[in-house]
């Protein structure tokens, strides 16, 4: 059966492909060559055929292995394994990973001197990799290569052999490794290896921001002027440089970064709040001041509560509801730290009118003996939780929704739990 025009024109073009990677490098050569030296000149042109190219390439491919996770990254002298991780369309979202990647460009470690092998086969017709046509066993691919079909399938066997670990997996003592622990003093020994095609994903993505329509839009921006499109920054950004002066000792793509890796922060933001003001004025701090700022969280737990409000409660629902409460503790111990972190004394205040309970809390540095004997002589933390449980109940109640004893000993409970753990001394 005759192949089709259209797979006999895409294995014309695959041809036209390779043999210009080739006629490239002869030409190279032939540039430092003595022009007087036919023999050399005979010798490399036939070298760079495109057949006698691929049988020799072929014997050669065993010395290079594709990889995503690369070990030379931890140090260049390292010999263990690098390792290839498939791409996996089941992997958790949640982590970034390689999995990530759409696409993901791979790297080659082995003999840098046979790193042309690896891009001739990263060469690209209609988006698709030589070596992934191998791969596949690609029809168009076998009709461009000038050989009988027997020296094909050895030719695709052996160039697809470069994504096979060449030996049973090993570290080294060069490398990085990590002690889990596990029970009964047992452990886990993990080592981890360098992602470098994840690296240079990012890699790519950050260098955006030296293209041209990066740079017009960065530009119309400074000038107040309109761009069609925006553009990416990426403050804060760490380098770190793999290899030296040889990057190619540690990877082909390391190589191509000029051994540059970038390191993105990985850093708590700056917190920049507004001034706190002393609750002063109020009573408590509940109904008015604090009300406002766990507003969106109470509504979120009142829209549960409304949502679940007909079903029979279980334990799913019972610990949701837990969990929201939770935060408008933490909200709440939030809040009452940034006012500890006052200036002491600030309760003396002849506008604070505070009850006895709340300024005790939230002025523990007052510097007043009487006042600290009779803190810690008074149980106020219990009339805390007790005027949180009731302030709680009375906010989260609708014409729906009616809360009595029970719930209300559940938020005393939850808060009390969290001001023992603050203040461990403390039996509540």
């Amino acid at each position: 059966m005759q192949p089709n025009t259209e797979v006999m024109a895409e294995a014309t073009a695959l041809k036209e492909i390779m043999e210009k990677f080739l006629y490239d490098r002869l030409e190279d050569k032939l540039k430092k060559l003595n022009e007087l030296d036919d023999e050399k000149d005979t010798a490399l042109r036939k070298e760079y055929q495109l057949e006698a190219w691929l049988d020799n390439k072929s014997l050669r491919v065993k010395e290079l292995t594709l990889v995503t996770h690369a070990i030379k990254y931890q140090n260049p002298d390292a010999r263990g394994s690098s390792l290839y991780a498939s791409k996996d369309d089941n992997h958790d979202a949640f982590c970034v990973s390689t999995a990530s990647i759409k696409l993901p460009l791979h790297d080659v470690v082995g003999n840098a001197a046979a790193l042309d092998i690896y891009k001739f086969l990263q060469l690209k017709h209609q988006e698709e990799t030589l070596l992934s046509r191998m791969l596949r066993n690609d029809n168009a691919f076998r009709l461009s290569l000038p050989a009988s079909e027997e020296k094909k399938d050895r030719w695709f066997q052996l160039f697809g052999a470069i994504k096979e670990m060449k030996s049973s997996a090993s570290s080294d003592t060069l490398a990085k490794q990590i002690y889990f622990p596990l029970p009964d003093r047992k452990y886990h020994l993990l080592a981890p290896l360098f992602p470098t095609a994840l690296v240079h994903e990012v890699y790519k993505q950050v260098q955006t921001r030296y293209e041209d329509d990066t740079k017009a839009a960065r530009k119309a921006r400074r000038e107040e002027n309109y761009h069609p499109h925006g553009y990416r920054d990426y403050p804060n950004l760490a380098v770190q440089n793999f290899g030296g002066t040889k990057p190619q000792n540690i990877s082909q793509l390391n190589s191509e970064r000029r051994g540059m890796a970038y390191l993105l922060p990985s850093l708590p933001p700056s917190w920049h709040s507004s001034a706190v003001r002393p609750p002063l004025g109020v009573d408590t701090i509940f109904p008015k001041i604090f009300a406002g700022k766990a507003k969106r969280l109470i509504n979120e737990l009142k829209n549960f509560l409304i949502k679940v409000q007909d079903r029979e409660s279980n334990a799913e629902i019972r610990q949701r509801r837990a969990e929201l409460v939770s935060e408008i503790i933490d909200r709440l111990l939030q809040y009452s730290s940034e006012i500890q972190g006052l200036l002491p004394g600030w309760t003396q205040n002849p506008e604070c009118r505070l009850n006895q309970a709340q300024a005790f809390w939230l002025d523990p540095e007052r510097a007043d003996d009487d006042w600290q004997k009779q803190r810690e002589t008074t149980d106020w933390e219990s009339r805390i939780c007790h005027e949180f449980a009731n302030w709680l109940n009375a906010t989260l109640q609708t014409d729906h929704l009616r809360f009595g004893d029970a719930e209300r000993l559940e938020w005393k409970k939850l808060l009390q739990k969290e001001l023992a753990w603050l203040t461990p001394e403390i039996d509540l």
